[in-house]
């Protein structure tokens, strides 16, 4: 069975490479012995686009390796397909590598230089993805284009599905959850049914790893309802395999006329927005639904 599928992923790559032309445009042409890169990810490396380390200004890492699994290759150039909704772009990312194997990193930088589609980390979405290939050019003067520029593979399923080697790595978008550093700044008020806040009111949220680097506090500065603003805040803990969240005031909440009580809760926040969901008790009062959007 396997001597079978070496047999069978060889046929389909004498058909992958009707995807050649000379001047290295979309026409087919004949049947031909061609080339395929072969590219894998370098495990230390980020396994996706981290979003949340984007949004707080931190760099990325993609690293990954580049190889000669078939043919008398010359040279690759390195090329991107960035897919964001039905809007696809392809761009090179590094031209002209010749030693093989080499170590490609792309950075925030390479990638925002790159794709007029992401000129900021503002610009992608959650469901955006990252296609890294090769355009192969081979001694003759041959080129070999993987995917044309409309991001369509060009090239059969055994191909795509090599044990042996890969001609594509895809990088989707993620907001791992290391610690809550996302969480800070000002945020807007979308719900609060318990009326110490208007929609569209600014609540302060501060990120203070001293606290637990999974954990946040939002704060009571701008509270017209309590008399202990400058002190009280609620302490908000994130469990990063759900991003759901428990919340416990750091003191009780006074109202004023002997109506102190503390802030418990439950909830869940958007690792990739930083959009935080609460539903709160104030003593025995409750539940009441407190959301806040990252301004």
């Amino acid at each position: 069975m396997k001597k079978l599928k070496l047999i069978l992923a060889s046929l389909f790559l004498v058909v992958f490479v009707t995807s050649c032309d000379k001047d290295g445009g979309d026409s087919v042409i004949a049947t031909d012995n061609g080339g395929a890169p072969n590219i894998k990810k370098v495990a230390t490396a980020d396994q996706s686009i981290n979003l949340a380390a984007l949004n707080n200004g931190d760099d990325i890492n993609l690293s990954f390796t580049v190889d000669i699994a078939r043919g008398d290759v010359a040279s690759m150039d390195i090329v991107g397909i960035y897919k964001q909704g039905t809007t696809v772009q392809k761009a090179v990312l590094k031209a002209g590598v010749t030693t093989f194997p080499s170590t490609i990193t792309l950075t925030k930088t390479d990638l925002f230089s790159a794709f007029d589609a992401i000129p900021t980390a503002g610009d992608i979405t959650v469901s955006d993805k990252l296609i890294i290939s090769a355009d192969v050019t081979l001694k003759d003067g041959r080129v070999y284009k993987l995917f044309t520029d409309d991001g369509t593979p060009r090239f059969g399923a055994d191909i795509a599905n090599s044990q042996q080697f890969s001609v594509s790595q895809t990088y989707i978008i993620s907001c791992p959850l290391d610690d809550a550093s996302t969480f800070n700044g000002n945020y807007s008020v979308t719900q609060d049914t318990w009326q110490d806040y208007g929609i569209g009111d600014i609540v302060p949220v501060e990120y203070d790893s001293t606290l637990g680097v999974l954990s946040f506090k939002i704060l009571s500065a701008n509270n017209p309802y309590i008399a202990n603003p400058s002190t009280s805040y609620m302490l908000v803990t994130i469990d990063p395999t759900d991003s759901s969240v428990t919340v416990q005031s750091n003191e009780d909440f006074d109202y004023g006329g002997g109506f102190i009580v503390p802030v418990t809760g439950t909830g869940a926040v958007g690792s990739c927005t930083g959009d935080i969901s609460l539903t709160l008790s104030f003593g025995p009062y409750g539940p009441y639904y407190f959301d806040l959007v990252k301004n």
